[in-house]
């Protein structure tokens, strides 16, 4: 087994102990806690100056952290909220402008996203709130294993904040490759993270 498959498997099962470690979370402990992460948001300096912020739209019935209040927020501010529509075949990620919550639909696998909108292009972002299964305090982060957020975050030189529950944060650094791509913060309920 080659390093990359040894990395890769670490992964995998660090992945599906941070998946367990959400889902055992209360509906109660979830929600308040996504309310928490919400609050510290929105105090970042990163989110209070940014006009342009793409976020991740949560899969709530996964117990992701819950980004639906926060997309809400951004567009009553006036900010230009931007979220992901997903190609899986081409493993690809298209970013679209968000006008309206009420303009996303489910898609093929679940996951709430905009039909239709305005494409907006990663170089005129100015942060992005990024998902994760769980990641470590030197602020590396394990997502779901496609990739997607990796390519997307290599070319930026903006603001990365991710999201997570602080079950699922570690002290011990998690195995990482080269093209895996630091964040700048995590947010978690109890602490922020940089």
């Amino acid at each position: 087994m080659s390093s990359s498959d040894s990395i890769a498997q670490k992964k995998k099962k660090k992945r599906e102990e941070f998946l367990q470690r959400r889902n055992d979370l209360s509906d109660g402990e979830y929600r308040k806690a996504s309310a928490a992460i919400a609050r510290t948001v929105f105090d970042q300096p990163e989110y209070r100056e940014a006009r342009v912020i793409h976020c991740y739209v949560s899969m709530n019935d996964r117990k992701e952290v819950e980004t639906h209040a926060l997309i809400k927020r951004m567009i009553q501010e006036g900010k230009k909220a931007v979220v992901p529509r997903v190609d899986f075949e081409n493993r690809s990620m298209e970013h679209l402008h968000l006008t309206s919550f009420d303009r996303l639909e489910k898609n093929d696998w679940g996951i709430l996203e905009p039909r239709s909108g305005a494409r907006v292009y990663p170089k005129d972002l100015e942060l992005v709130i990024v998902p994760m299964a769980g990641g470590d305090t030197k602020l590396n982060r394990i997502g779901y294993g496609g990739g997607f957020y990796d390519r997307f975050l290599s070319d930026l030189d903006i603001p990365r904040l991710g999201l997570a529950f602080d079950c699922c944060i570690e002290d011990q650094p998690l195995p990482t490759n080269e093209h895996d791509v630091p964040l700048t913060k995590i947010i978690t309920e109890k602490r922020v993270l940089t």
